[in-house]
């Protein structure tokens, strides 16, 4: 007896990096337009089979009942404007019959529909098995069938890929132009293959980047993610802006990869919670100076494994016998949660995004007060004791990590040799502040106003020239 061979297509997920999550597999119930679409096809299909038209087409009664089933926002707008149910102008239903067929859930033979060698497997299947398997037949299939527009390997290539990082990114409402240039910021390659494989419209698109979101919003997001459930839509109508976000389903399919865990991003509330620890576990940190000794560390692309910024920070502290794996501990997860940081406020959001940005800013807010809290403000000798050790940690990243000679006379020059030129400039403001503020604590005999918020702003140059660093060499 036949099966969907379902542990065979998780391998093949697995090889691209997707990873359904096991306990998608316990859902009873899955709202997708697609499953139920394909259950109309095959009942009409049946054990007698279905005549087809004289141009092998569905007849148009079984056209306008699956087109009429579930349709998305999109396709009801066309569907109120068109009384014709013919299958090659009902997308849904093209799409249906195209992955029964790659799927082997229906054949055609001398003018009729029959159902294929993989139906009954398909019927006697979970709804979760279903789903998945219809998902992978689907990545098989050439989505140029669709709107006959340009062929495109690439834009068929990325289906999976962009699924994932759909899923791994917050969810919220955004224009497929902001999905694309996620994509293209994380596969820089991309880009070339865009320039030199995508021919723009000659009237609707100004370049082949125009015209590669035009594909991928036509091709992967309205005829795959949005009738599989994946996505929703909204701003549908011609005179609005087309957006699409994440649905819980597509949360419930797939593991996170690259997913960034908000609920440990540093701020005032984060910072606190682990000098609580190191008072509870009785542990002899200054928390300010190991964040920067950490948070340098990740001025790099890729970023440096957690596991080898924690062995270089207990091997600088020299740390030996048994207390050395309750620090480990502890420095392993506040270099989790810095690294999760300066992953989120680096994360490519060029286009949208509307109040999200002003969320933001506040969390930005957040994270700088969680840092100036960490600093001694008893004396301004403490003060500058501590600034001076953030400038010492990203000098020695220069110089170890880059090679540039922080003491040579062009040393702007020398930097331009690794980063672009804003990080450039980034690096120089974070530096100058610094030594600003060391000579504005020498003179000063109390913490003023004016010098707490002089540090804050110090600190405000450091970590972005950080993130900076991170993002030039992207």
């Amino acid at each position: 007896m036949k099966t969907l061979q379902i542990n065979k297509i998780i391998d093949e997920t697995d090889k691209l990096n997707l990873k359904i999550d096991p306990d998608f597999f316990k859902l009873k119930q899955i709202d997708a337009p697609i499953l139920r679409q394909v259950d109309l096809l095959l009942n009409a299909v049946g054990d007698e089979g279905l005549k087809l038209t004289v141009r092998g087409n569905l007849p148009t009664r079984v056209v306008k009942e699956i087109a009429q089933c579930c349709p998305a926002l999109s396709e009801k707008v066309y569907l109120g404007h068109t009384k014709r149910f013919l299958e090659e102008e009902q997308v849904s239903v093209m799409r249906a019959r195209a992955v029964c067929q790659v799927g082997k859930l229906l054949k055609v033979s001398k003018g009729k529909m029959h159902l294929g060698s993989m139906a009954q497997a398909y019927m006697n299947a979970s709804e979760a098995d279903r789903y998945l398997y219809l998902v992978w037949q689907f990545g098989q299939v050439n989505l140029a069938y669709f709107d006959r527009m340009q062929e495109s390997p690439l834009v068929w290539s990325l289906s999976f890929l962009l699924m994932q990082m759909v899923r791994d990114n917050v969810k919220m409402f955004r224009e497929v132009s902001v999905y694309c240039a996620l994509l293209i910021d994380g596969l820089p390659a991309v880009a070339d293959r865009v320039e030199a494989e995508i021919s723009p419209d000659l009237y609707f698109s100004k370049n082949p980047f125009d015209e590669f979101e035009t594909l991928v919003k036509r091709r992967n997001f309205k005829n795959f993610f949005v009738p599989f459930g994946l996505v929703e839509e909204k701003g549908v109508r011609f005179d609005e802006v087309y957006e699409c976000c994440k649905t819980d389903l597509l949360q419930s399919f797939l593991l996170p990869v690259n997913e960034i865990k908000t609920s440990v991003i540093l701020n005032k509330k984060q910072f606190h919670a682990f000098t609580q620890r190191i008072k509870k576990e009785k542990l002899d940190i200054n928390l300010f100076d190991d964040f920067c000794f950490i948070y340098v560390n990740f001025g790099r692309y890729p970023l440096e494994p957690i596991r080898l910024v924690v062995k270089n920070l207990i091997d600088t502290k020299r740390l030996v016998g048994t207390a050395v794996s309750l620090y480990e501990a502890f420095y392993t997860d506040f270099a989790h949660a810095a690294e999760q940081t300066i992953l989120y406020f680096t994360r490519l959001e060029v286009k949208g995004g509307g109040e999200r940005g002003d969320e933001m800013q506040n969390e930005f807010i957040s994270f700088v007060d969680g840092l100036f809290m960490l600093l001694p403000k008893e004396k301004p000798y403490a003060l500058m004791g501590s600034m001076h050790e953030a400038a010492f940690f990203l000098l020695d990243m220069l110089v170890k990590v880059y090679g540039i000679d922080t003491t040579s006379p062009d040393f702007h020059a020398e930097c331009q040799k690794h980063f672009d030129d804003e990080c450039t400039e980034d690096i120089g403001i974070a530096l100058f502040m610094m030594d600003e503020l060391v000579k504005k604590t020498k003179k000063s005999k109390r913490i003023t106003a004016a010098l707490e918020e002089m540090t804050k702003e110090t600190l405000i140059t450091f970590v972005l020239a950080v993130m900076s660093m991170h993002t030039s060499n992207r």
